[in-house]
């Protein structure tokens, strides 16, 4: 074991006494943001307006359903009031 921490402590001092390579990238990085167009817009703002249509549709659908949460005995008693005759 004190072998692996003597072999781990020399590879520490090894890499600490190398440089880094010297590399600048952040030019590079500004021209190809600067060289980008952004996209369109309007396909965001027609799929945006396609969900509220739906959850306007889906409420709609479902407002008649709202009974169930304020007495869901209720829709017990009206599928038993389509039995009877």
């Amino acid at each position: 074991m004190a072998d692996l921490f003597e072999i781990m402590e020399d590879l520490a001092a090894r890499a600490r006494s190398e440089k880094p390579p010297a590399v600048d990238v952040s030019s590079r990085v500004i021209r190809r943001l600067r060289g980008e167009v952004p996209g369109p817009a309007w396909p965001l703002a027609v799929f945006a307006s396609g969900t509220a249509v739906a959850a306007a549709l889906v409420l709609s659908v479902s407002f008649p359903s709202i009974e169930m949460l304020t007495d869901p005995w209720s829709a017990f008693f009206v599928f038993v009031a389509n039995i009877l005759p």
